[in-house]
């Protein structure tokens, strides 16, 4: 499963991750430590899991995505099994959700450091930032609402946020802590969904309609609900990982009744995929099935905080597929980040080389996001 460029995965903060390591603790890791997913599958009881899922996971495990993951994102998925396992909730996937998607949840040095320039520091403290929310402590219950201000109080006379009253709320209300704000019920999430399809609309021209998006790892479907919510007749594939594609393509259909969504897991033709892409609104894939589908069949391909979370050889192949397969590319990234689970691999979004971006790609952005600063969104278009 790919993130969302969360802020709170499993207690681990990102800043951690960039923390440096004893020679012996990063070879450890990178060599001895074992993340073998297929080994913990088989062991595992599966007593708590659907029918469905297994058989996704299943697929998942023989297919040639398996090999495309990085050890790391192994690591996170047996996490996120033994969540599932162990959860006392009724609903296991949205505690997942609540956890691990919970959004800016921490406020450092290292995070905020450079967001004095891109905020309106002139803020109106109209919302109780005490409020408590499930799943968090009250001092990132504090800190979250607090960043939700801060971006709240940026955006709020936007074009972008007119379409407030448009959007299908109920996914970020369920899965994202909210508070109240000029009676309107807000999400980070929600927020930055907004802000990013502001700058994705950039990429598309600005079209309204007959839209084609791709994107690499959906989390719990936050940017997919987005489009599908403002877009008319939009087409919306979703490349991702067990359990990710589970519970995004059941948020999917409980938030889109009216919309036709469906799985191509099996499905290794071209012209199979094509067809099915016509007939349905949302398609769910494995990402080695990106390479499907035919030339420049996307507006623009997403990828949200997951290239610098893979190995190098892996970014360089999406970044190929995507440029065969779609017009233009946003994605989100750390400015530096280094692959945990890795021998001392690191990425910095100044260095073209690192992420494989091509001279002759037309860039249209590269800005240092409102919040947290230390992240950057980047669009191209392919020539």
């Amino acid at each position: 499963m790919f993130s969302k460029l969360i802020f709170s995965r499993l207690n681990i903060k990102k800043s951690e991750l960039h923390q440096p390591r004893s020679l012996w603790s990063t070879f450890k890791n990178a060599f001895l430590r074992q993340k073998n997913l297929k080994k913990f599958w088989a062991r595992l009881d599966k007593s708590a899991y659907t029918d469905d899922l297994i058989k996704t996971t299943d697929l998942f495990l023989n297919s040639e995505s398996y090999k495309w993951t990085s050890k790391f994102w192994r690591h996170l998925i047996i996490n996120h099994y033994n969540h599932i396992k162990n959860t006392s909730s009724d609903d296991p996937l949205n505690a997942i959700a609540m956890t691990d998607y919970a959004g800016f949840t921490y406020v450092d040095e290292y995070s905020i450091e450079k967001s004095d320039k891109n905020i309106n520091k002139k803020i109106n403290f109209s919302a109780d930032i005490f409020n408590k929310h499930p799943h968090l402590t009250l001092m990132r219950s504090i800190h979250y609402n607090i960043i939700l201000l801060l971006i709240y109080h940026t955006i709020k006379d936007k074009k972008i946020f007119g379409n407030y009253d448009q959007l299908n709320k109920n996914i970020y209300l369920e899965y994202n802590p909210k508070i109240k704000i000029d009676n309107k019920l807000i999400t980070q999430h929600m927020l930055i969904s907004l802000l990013e399809y502001e700058k994705i609309s950039i990429l598309t021209k600005n079209k309204k309609e007959n839209l084609h998006i791709l994107e690499l790892g959906a989390g719990y479907g936050r940017t997919a609900n987005i489009f599908l919510s403002l877009m008319n007749n939009c087409k919306y594939v979703i490349a991702d990982l067990p359990p990710a594609l589970h519970f995004s393509k059941n948020n999917l259909k409980k938030f889109f009744p009216n919309k036709k969504i469906t799985t191509a897991f099996e499905v290794n033709d071209e012209e199979k995929i094509k067809s099915m892409l016509a007939e349905n609104d949302v398609l769910f894939i494995f990402p080695h099935q990106i390479k499907l589908f035919k030339n420049k069949t996307f507006d623009a391909a997403i990828a949200i905080g997951v290239l610098n979370e893979m190995e190098k050889k892996m970014i360089k192949k999406y970044m190929g597929m995507f440029e065969v397969v779609s017009k233009s590319l946003y994605f989100k990234v750390w400015e530096n980040s280094g692959l945990p689970y890795s021998f001392y691999k690191y990425y910095s979004v100044h260095n073209k080389s690192d992420y494989f971006i091509k001279n002759i790609w037309k860039e249209h952005f590269k800005n240092r996001c409102i919040l947290p600063s230390n992240v950057f969104e980047l669009g191209y278009e392919f020539k």
